[in-house]
């Protein structure tokens, strides 16, 4: 018993001489001495802080922390909603002597929306200069909407601490879908739909969903739900895998990943964050993430870019919430709508004459 002790306490001193922090995949470094803490299985509560701007509210367990998204009409992603997300995901980032949630789940108070697409009034030139490593190494808060709601995704994707639960059963198209898909898993209810609609405005999508979608789903899916600008519902997507699951009530859909969170929240935080730092290799790099919002910012302050999206912002006031129930079909309308047409017609003209030839014989 006496040589297995000295062993293991050889093996503790070697690893942290080794690995005295735990890394983030996109190499900013935690340190995790006060993890020890977290692991302990009392019953005391993590209490995060109320939102700054009150779209965010709070359902606390001992270790699970239930986030209620609520940013009506549609859980837009304006400039408040991405300030609170912001916030919230720094309040659970590791320190000494403090406790973190071991689960957080994110959930809708709409019936209809998990999170929407980013608030095109605030993508414009001056907005898409991204935050420096160093900013983000720091933790310093950006100072755009957009630049923050790339550090949002980052936090998502390095935070080992953590598990993040996507609980969907509404609408989640273009920022929220890449926010969602940054998350470690996703479930759907029978209300669930998701699409990346950033190609039919000549742009693409930016915030990190786009480089974590083909590791899920594979590079030649990944393809064709961001080219074509199409909605996935939550059988197609469970079928894919961007869904670990989908649910036909609401009420099981709840149930199934409170029990799933919970069973989590019971074990170790440090093995937790070993399995999350383990397999985060298959997230992208921070030098990844950076070079790709360098080219979007080039293509979204191009004249194009902006011409579509100044047409697809007036097709949105005028169609109001059902325009926004519609995305990304009313989008592809909008810009497209006789080409479409056109291309529909065309298609339905070969198909016929098809089936008249085979008739002829």
């Amino acid at each position: 018993m006496m040589q297995s002790s000295l062993i293991l306490a050889i093996l503790a001193a070697l690893v942290s001489h080794l690995n005295p922090t735990l890394g983030e995949p996109s190499g900013h470094r935690v340190s995790y001495e006060h993890r020890r803490h977290a692991s302990l299985q009392g019953r005391d509560t993590i209490n995060p802080p109320p939102s700054t701007h009150g779209t965010l509210s709070f359902i606390q367990t001992a270790n699970v922390t239930r986030v209620l998204i609520n940013n009506p009409p549609i859980n837009l992603l304006t400039a408040e909603l991405i300030s609170d997300l912001h916030s919230f995901l720094l309040w659970a980032q590791p320190a000494p002597q403090k406790r973190t949630p071991k689960v957080v789940i994110f959930t809708s108070t709409l019936p209809n929306f998990f999170l929407s697409h980013f608030d095109l009034r605030n993508l414009n030139p001056s907005s898409l200069k991204p935050s420096s490593s160093q900013q983000q190494q720091q933790q310093q808060p950006p100072q755009t909407p957009f630049t923050q709601l790339l550090s949002i995704g980052r936090l998502l994707q390095s935070t080992t601490s953590t598990a993040f639960i996507a609980q969907i059963n509404g609408r989640t198209y273009g920022g929220g879908q890449e926010l969602a898909a940054q998350m470690d898993m996703r479930f759907a209810g029978p209300g669930a739909s998701i699409a990346q609609y950033e190609n039919s405005n000549g742009f693409v999508a930016q915030a990190g969903g786009q480089l974590s979608l083909a590791p899920i789903i594979g590079k030649a899916r990944a393809l064709e739900h961001l080219l074509a600008s199409r909605t996935i519902d939550a059988a197609t997507g469970t079928r894919l895998g961007l869904f670990n699951n989908w649910y036909p009530d609401p009420a099981t859909l709840d149930r199934e990943v409170e029990a799933l969170a919970a069973r989590i929240g019971l074990f170790s935080q440090r093995a937790l964050n070993d399995t999350k730092f383990s397999l985060a290799f298959m997230s992208p790099t921070a030098p990844m993430l950076e070079a790709q919002v360098e080219r979007f910012a080039v293509v979204a302050a191009g004249e194009e870019c902006q011409a579509l999206l100044g047409r697809t912002l007036a097709a949105s006031e005028v169609g109001g919430n059902a325009f926004e129930r519609g995305i990304p079909n009313s989008v592809v309308e909008a810009l497209y709508g006789d080409s479409l047409g056109a291309l529909e017609a065309g298609l339905r003209r070969r198909v016929l004459g098809a089936v008249g030839q085979r008739c002829d014989f």
